[in-house]
């Protein structure tokens, strides 16, 4: 009984440290992420510790636009890493954005992306998003797909001045009536 429990209690502690060891690469600790940042980060890291430091500090959910004139124009270009659970072993995947709120999601747009090397389970990009299709002050869910199944996801908000009202309102003749 006593060979069995110092058994039970070494086996928990050793796989404790294995999956520790392995949960310090990059892909095992963002998998089925998608990182969002504000701007390119450098491509080599001096340690894969420090590729996820630099990951945590410049992630973000907010996406300011890159450009902007009045309530019809805006554009956001989004610097994405999407870190997958396993290798891909395809040349494409999908990547798709949805409106969210209110308990409901909308399909916005898609676009295929070519990936270099199969066995990656990092992929990293850049898009820009613009209007109509995006709206200011919304909130958006981007997925990263392969036939139809999601291989990593991330939310975000879409931010700007958004419409301006002046607070006079007009009626005409008949709608005055009506009131």
């Amino acid at each position: 009984m006593l060979k069995l429990f110092r058994f039970s209690v070494i086996l928990p502690c050793f796989l404790l440290f294995a999956t520790g060891a392995e949960a310090a690469k990059p892909e095992d600790v963002f998998k089925g992420r998608i990182i969002l940042t504000a701007n390119r980060l450098p491509t080599r890291f001096a340690s894969e510790n420090a590729f996820i430091s630099a990951l945590r500090n410049q992630s973000i959910d907010k996406v300011w636009p890159k450009e902007e004139k009045g309530n019809d124009h805006a554009v956001w270009k989004i610097e994405y890493i999407a870190f997958f659970a396993k290798p891909l072993n395809d040349n494409e995947i999908t990547v798709k954005f949805w409106e969210i709120g209110a308990g409901q999601q909308r399909f916005v747009a898609g676009d295929e992306q070519y990936i270099r090397e199969k066995a990656s389970r990092i992929f990293a990009s850049s898009i820009e998003l613009a209007k109509p299709d995006f709206e200011t002050n919304k909130k958006y869910s981007m997925t990263i797909e392969r036939g139809g199944r999601v291989l990593a996801r991330t939310e975000f908000w879409l931010r700007g001045k958004g419409p301006k009202y002046g607070g006079t309102v007009e009626f005409t003749d008949e709608e005055a009536k009506l009131r």
